[in-house]
């Protein structure tokens, strides 16, 4: 357990040397803090997995409709 927890540490450590963070607004002020990652996996039933797929889909769906819309062919 305690090289796991190190390894997370040492992951810890990169990601905040290259910025792997993400903003949130919380009573109207924009707060950046560092991705979190815990090296010790959560466990989820097939029941909340299923509610969780749908609507993870339904963002990367409208994530890459997004930046195929800016990046993607320009036609006039």
């Amino acid at each position: 357990m305690k090289e796991l927890m190190e390894h997370a540490e040492g992951i810890n450590r990169l990601m905040a040397r290259y910025g792997v963070k993400f903003g949130i607004y919380k009573n109207g002020e924009f707060h950046e803090q560092l991705f979190p990652f815990d090296a010790i996996p959560r466990v989820i039933s097939h029941e909340d997995f299923k509610k969780l797929e749908k609507g993870l889909t339904q963002r990367v769906d409208a994530l890459n409709l997004f930046l195929r819309d800016i990046y993607g062919e320009k036609r006039s």
